[in-house]
């Protein structure tokens, strides 16, 4: 495969290569972008960080461009949500089993954290770095809310 496209940047560059092909059993050709970053960290020691990102798509009319931003958008949400669920959630593995059962605890965890992330950012001054506190500081909120159906609506 050859490289389509070269892009320079502060602290590298982006080879792009670009090839189609068929497979059996889908009918569109398939489109294959491999995006393949290098980024000198250190001139002295001659020290290059290496990395690919790769992609197989049914898009053939779209931008490399816009492929590029859909990849990195994507590899924010594998960072962002899936690590916070993972480490903060203690979602490593999944006692049910059952497709409907597990998409229905992935769909409550994914509330859960959402709501607690929300908490977090609105209520918390000083952003408080102890989880005891922060918890306290929860279950003090949903005893409020309990007992204050107004503060449901309250922003501030």
């Amino acid at each position: 495969m050859e490289i389509s496209e070269i892009w320079e940047s502060k602290g590298g560059k982006i080879e792009i290569y670009e090839g189609n092909f068929n497979m059996n059993g889908v009918e569109q050709p398939l489109r294959y972008v491999k995006y393949a970053k290098s980024k000198s960290e250190n001139k002295s020691k001659n020290k290059t960080e290496r990395s690919q990102m790769l992609i197989i798509t049914t898009c053939v009319n779209m931008s490399l461009e816009t492929l590029y931003k859909i990849i990195k958008a994507r590899w924010e949400i594998e960072n962002s949500i899936f690590n916070n669920l993972k480490n903060e959630v203690s979602m490593g593995h999944c006692f049910v089993h059952g497709g409907n059962a597990v998409e229905a605890i992935l769909y409550c965890i994914f509330i859960a954290s959402n709501l607690f992330q929300l908490f977090k950012l609105r209520r918390i001054k000083n952003h408080v770095k102890i989880q005891r506190e922060l918890v306290r500081l929860l279950l003090k909120g949903l005893y409020l809310l309990k007992h204050d159906k107004n503060l449901i609506f309250n922003t501030t």
